[in-house]
């Protein structure tokens, strides 16, 4: 990968991009039947954790939020400020698909999400960044979508690192080749994708140092909205363990909580909650829905349990996914 990869110019993903990654998923030595990962997988271990995944999806929005193209497309295509319960149902039923669905399902859905991206195009409101008014966005563009990409697994490697167990570099590097199968899905090529997680963390990095960053109201509209939408009592404490721990510009680019001392102790006092929450959860609970079913496909059972088909219907609005 380039040092250099946040000055790229503007690259629009097509589809024959995304089925070319499809192409190289299909000639990969995998079972169809289990799908890009499966148990054992790094991907499978870290996304697999209830609590990780969601506080680590929230993470990753504030994340993306710094970055105009995206905090626009979200504020003016999404559903995210007029119902995000079904927003956020929609993204995990891809998502998860993708993760936990067998090769036949991560094709179609590939294939779906790319042309659900395609009406999800138009121009930034206001200078941010190097971002000029009235300068155009699209969600199929290559840079952004490294972007998100990179951000929702960071988020949750870190999560799962802070609140579960630290992993060793040789794991974290597992983790980034696993990433990698992710990214053909959305038509990433592996000259833009890091190879390490070391390349993951410079990547990052140098996106922080990088004009690709700025600050637009959208962004900070939707965050506070994020905010807002906590009860009131978990408000402050869970709101500050989500954002202090972010990068330093991103916090001043969204407008989130500072470390100062009092919030460090909110932080660490909501530490030990998640990691005594995580300790004392059934696995049917700890563990996402969507990891329960697949693990019964591959034992041969094409239906989701009771429990499963419930949490199904809590999480995502469908008693079923990806039996």
């Amino acid at each position: 990968m380039e040092d250099t990869v946040y000055e790229n110019a503007p690259s629009w993903v097509s589809e024959a991009d995304v089925r070319a990654g499809l192409e190289r998923i299909k000639n990969a030595p995998l079972d169809p039947k289990r799908g890009l990962f499966g148990p054992g997988s790094m991907y499978w271990e870290v996304n697999k954790h209830t609590v990780v995944y969601f506080l680590g999806a929230v993470q990753a929005v504030q994340l993306q939020l710094a970055h105009p193209w995206i905090a626009t497309a979200v504020f003016e295509h999404s559903k995210v400020m007029t119902a995000p319960r079904k927003r956020a149902q929609l993204t995990y039923i891809y998502l998860w698909s993708l993760i936990y669905g067998d090769l036949d399902m991560v094709s179609k859905k590939s294939i779906s999400l790319y042309k659900l991206h395609t009406h999800v195009e138009g121009t930034i409101g206001e200078d941010a960044g190097r971002h000029a008014k009235g300068s155009p966005y699209a969600a199929n563009e290559l840079n952004a979508l490294l972007f998100v990409h990179v951000t929702a697994f960071y988020t949750r490697v870190k999560l799962y690192e802070a609140l579960i167990r630290p992993l060793t570099d040789e794991e974290r590097d597992r983790f980034c080749a696993d990433a990698k199968l992710y990214a053909y899905c959305f038509g990433i090529p592996d000259s833009m994708h890091p190879s390490s997680w070391q390349e993951v963390e410079d990547y990052l990095e140098s996106m922080q140092r990088s004009d690709a960053l700025g600050r637009t109201e959208p962004g900070v509209t939707i965050s506070r909205f994020m905010k807002k939408s906590i009860p009131w009592p978990l408000r402050r404490p869970l709101w500050t363990f989500l954002c202090i721990t972010l990068p330093e510009r991103t916090r001043e680019l969204v407008e989130l909580p500072q470390p100062t001392p009092a919030n460090r102790r909110r932080h660490k006092m909501m530490s030990g909650f998640f990691r005594v929450l995580i300790s004392i959860l059934p696995k049917r609970f700890g563990y996402v829905p969507a990891y329960h079913e697949a693990l019964r496909r591959l034992e041969g059972k094409r239906e989701p349990d009771l429990i499963t088909r419930t949490l199904n219907r809590l999480f995502l609005g469908i008693p079923k996914l990806v039996s």
